[in-house]
């Protein structure tokens, strides 16, 4: 397969695990985390940090990546999950600011803005390593999925479902909720982080704007866009937008030199278009029902 399109896919099927993660946390157990992409940044640079810097296998690097992460989670949650919604969404953001500029500014530990690499695959196909990468990051993502949907349709998600849409209630009721939200979030988290770090050897050589941002509102967009309550909806969100720009449009498209400079900002434009267009006629997203007219 061309590079290009393996490249493209690869980013696709990260994307498509992370929305559907977040459509976990917020989909199904009403925390508005916007600091997807800390927990992805924790496991990415922890995982390179170890693997070029301290020459850790790979498999024990992974995990310790992931242990990390979902640590990080556990103290964040225990701090901040008995807050109200908004209160949750500032400080996850806060912390994602707080891991970019630890990781731009810890020049001994990251290298800062003059990167960090050449992280390792885990195998050797020679030039095919890439699109056996790309199939492996595929089945995680199938996997992601499969989880989700067990978990709507068990107990356990309808436990979610309550805590969601009335926690004292649920509480009154005798549930934990609160033990049950902050082990949800510290494994879904956890679960970010080992995305990211295999999304590093993916990506090979870290620099902190790979971890900007423009990945959380990306994956906020795309759930939104999809359905936050749809399994698929995080899939579908991410067809939409990442796949469709990033693959479609600067593959295919053939674009003016002057516009070509240009498509990063096009792009983030036509990703709030689309957002708006959803909000306004399929407010629960694509895979929602039509938006009911008062009369």
């Amino acid at each position: 397969m061309d590079a290009f399109l393996v490249t493209g896919f690869t980013t696709v099927v990260v994307y498509v695990s992370l929305a559907t993660l977040l459509h976990l946390q917020y989909g199904k157990a009403g925390i508005v985390n916007f600091g997807v992409v800390g927990f992805v940044g924790i496991g990415m640079y922890s995982f390179g940090v170890l693997t070029v810097t301290h020459q850790v296998p790979f498999l024990l690097a992974l995990l310790i990546a992931t242990l990390l992460t979902g640590l990080v989670a556990f103290g964040l949650g225990l701090l901040i999950l008995d807050l109200d919604a908004e209160s949750v969404l500032v400080a996850t953001l806060a912390f994602a600011t707080i891991v970019f500029h630890l990781v731009t500014t810890e020049k001994w530990l990251t290298n800062g803005v003059v990167g960090l690499g050449t992280i390792p695959f885990p195998f050797d196909f020679g030039r095919d390593t890439r699109f056996y990468l790309m199939l492996l990051l595929t089945f995680f993502a199938a996997l992601i999925v499969f989880y989700a949907y067990r978990v709507g349709v068990s107990p356990y998600g309808r436990l979610l479902f309550a805590i969601q849409d009335n926690e004292p209630l649920a509480k009154g009721l005798g549930k934990p909720t609160t033990r049950q939200k902050l082990v949800f979030f510290t494994v879904t988290s956890a679960a970010m982080g080992f995305i990211g770090a295999w999304y590093a050897s993916a990506t090979q050589f870290l620099v902190p704007q790979i971890i900007g941002a423009s990945l959380t509102f990306t994956v906020w967009i795309a759930l939104i866009i999809g359905g936050r309550k749809r399994v698929l909806g995080g899939a579908l969100g991410v067809i939409v937008t990442v796949a469709l720009f990033d693959i479609f449009v600067e593959r295919y498209a053939e674009l003016p030199p002057d516009y070509a400079q240009q498509l990063p900002n096009l792009k983030l434009m036509l990703y709030g278009l689309v957002l708006m267009l959803v909000i306004l006629f399929r407010p629960v997203g694509l895979l929602g029902e039509r938006r009911v007219d008062r009369p």
